[in-house]
């Protein structure tokens, strides 16, 4: 028998021993006279789980029959959960929204905790079609792996139907690459092979996550050598492991990095170091988060972050720490781009955030200060300035249409249920109207701010959750992946709530440049692009339950109601021309 494959990594000086499992009955000799591909296919579905593979999403194809077959061995053992779909590039999105199984625990943003998801293709086009999200999944640093089938060697560049080359399809966005010939023998170096691929999508132990691919050849035959459509139930059984490291994270010195005689605020975006709660609360000094941010939710994060930096009270900050993906406004931008400011960039990963070249200092991570500072002047300030903000927009919303301003409000206001949020304009009224943290988790694509996706990823994100969850998106966003409503009819759904803010197409366009009024004919064709489709027919059309919500009275009876599979909460907005007036509000500081 091949020697036991184990696994435990150690994190930040402290040995964690994963709860992980290992094939115990896939020795060649015992299911013998299987077909080499089944027998490979078993192998490598057992080494996906004795990893850390909890979910497995799986869309039908030929080639990928013996990856099906033991996929269903590994079902009916309850070793794993598997999602099956027809679209793989909804698919590779909905695995997307799978990988966020710890996004609300207190290290969520820290690669440890990420939750690997496997999504199965079969070969040429299928695998194409996955780009999108791995490209995401590479810029948000996702835990995402690809596991294509392929056809073997001898069959690539002669022409045969559905083959094209494969290996390396995915570029810099997925640059580890595991191939497995279709003459692979399976052993235990499979196991150990696999299970690597695994944990380099963790970040063990570069300490950087993000997606692999895994591409495995099978030839003829296909299907289990016994006729029978079913294998017997994969069979495994936890094992101790050899230690997979991560890098210890003790961070530069504060005061080797940070002139704490300087005005100092932290910008966080999405995937930002958790460690900003404690350089805030020990510095005094305000955070400016993103509301997928961790620390949109520490005490010190000053609400309406678009309004204030735009303000000249932006004028008097003189060093600023980033840390994240800060993508979503201009200000923020500005404010980065500054060449009388200090910046300090606080980010592990090659691609730093340091658009215009402003960076003085670039760190992988950093300690708080050793002492805490008395000096809270500057901190209260800015608090001061979000407060009357706060006031301010709370009086033009209170006056305006339904708008998608005002229903973002609604939906963060009247809710607490782990929220998915349109990576376009939505996103970013969510930003403008001033989220107050109160530890809710906001999920959104910031990696490459794509609109693609988004419904795929919210019902990833809830069903790995198993809890009531929202999504918030616009007109167009729901369109672009209405696809992902496609639910076999022997999976459950899970219990989301769609907040669809309907304002005619891509009304983001009409807050900038080309929104224009004597731009209207152009704008409405070639930017807001608005679709006739009814999404009342749509979601009768998928078998998910719809809702018109005309008030504000609708929209938090919605809230409040408790929500059993996929709900559409269809909301007819105005174009936000309230927007203007938010942003006014920075002349007045």
């Amino acid at each position: 028998m091949p020697a036991p494959l184990t696994l435990k990594y150690v994190t930040g000086g402290f040995t964690v021993l994963t709860s992980c499992v290992r094939i115990s009955n896939l020795s060649l000799e015992d299911i013998m006279p299987e077909s080499q591909s089944i027998v490979l296919a078993q192998r490598i579905v057992g080494a996906l789980i004795a990893a850390g593979v909890n979910d497995i999403v799986y869309c039908p194809g030929s080639r990928s029959a013996p990856l099906a077959y033991a996929l269903d061995s590994a079902v009916r053992g309850d070793l794993v959960r598997a999602h099956v779909r027809l679209d793989e590039r909804s698919a590779g999105f909905l695995a997307l929204g799978l990988t966020r199984r710890w996004a609300s625990e207190p290290t969520c943003h820290d690669v440890e905790d990420l939750s690997p998801v496997a999504i199965v293709t079969t070969s040429g086009g299928a695998v194409a079609e996955l780009h999108a999200s791995v490209a995401e999944a590479a810029h948000a640093h996702r835990p995402l792996i690809v596991l294509s089938a392929d056809r073997p060697d001898e069959m690539r560049g002669v022409g045969a139907s559905q083959t094209t080359i494969q290996y390396g399809i995915f570029g810099p966005h997925a640059p580890t690459v595991l191939d497995l010939p279709a003459d692979t023998k399976p052993d235990q170096r499979v196991d150990s092979r696999v299970a690597r691929a695994v944990h380099r999508a963790c970040g063990r132990p570069s300490g950087v996550a993000g997606p692999v691919h895994i591409n495995v050849a099978f030839r003829d035959p296909l299907t289990p050598q016994s006729g029978s459509a079913t294998l017997e139930p994969l069979s495994l059984a936890k094992v101790s492991s050899p230690s997979i490291y991560r890098p210890r994270r003790l961070g530069q010195t504060w005061d080797d990095v940070v002139d704490s005689s300087l005005r100092t605020v932290i910008v966080a975006g999405d995937g930002d170091d958790q460690s900003g709660e404690a350089w805030a609360n020990y510095a005094k000094i305000p955070i400016f988060a993103e509301p997928t941010s961790v620390l949109a939710c520490d005490p010190n994060r000053i609400a309406h972050q678009q309004v204030l930096l735009a303000s000249p009270l932006a004028d008097q900050i003189q060093q600023v720490i980033v840390t994240g993906r800060p993508t979503l406004s201009r200000p923020v931008s500005a404010l980065l781009g500054r060449s009388d400011i200090r910046l300090i960039v606080v980010d592990p990963h090659d691609e730093w955030v340091d658009v215009q070249g402003c960076a003085s200092e670039v760190v992988a991570s950093l300690a708080p200060p050793r002492q805490v500072s008395t000096d809270d002047v500057w901190l209260e300030q800015w608090k001061e300035a979000g407060r009357r903000v706060s006031q301010q927009i709370r009086t033009i919303l209170d006056e305006s249409p339904m708008s998608v301003l005002v229903l973002a409000d609604l939906v963060w206001s009247y809710d607490s249920r782990p929220l998915m949020v349109g990576a376009s304009h939505s996103i970013r009224a969510l930003d403008l109207v001033g989220v107050d943290g109160h530890g809710r988790s906001v999920v959104s694509h910031r990696g490459l701010a794509g609109i693609d996706g988004t419904i795929a990823s919210a019902i990833g994100l809830a069903l790995v959750r198993e809890e009531p969850t929202v999504a918030l998106m616009g007109d167009l966003t729901f369109f672009h992946d209405v696809g992902a409503l496609a639910i076999p009819a022997d999976e459950a759904a899970p219990d989301l709530l769609i907040f669809v803010a309907d304002d005619g197409g891509g009304s983001i366009f009409s807050t900038l440049e080309h929104g224009r009024p004597e731009n209207a004919p152009t704008f409405e064709r070639w930017f807001a692009t608005a679709q006739p489709q009814s999404l009342k027919h749509l979601a009768h059309a998928y078998g998910v339950d719809y809702v018109e919500c005309m008030t504000r009275q609708d929209v938090m009876r919605e809230l409040d109601s408790d929500v059993h599979g996929i709900r559409i909460c269809h909301v007819k907005c105005a174009r936000p021309v309230q927007i203007a007036d938010v942003r006014k509000l920075a002349d007045q500081i």
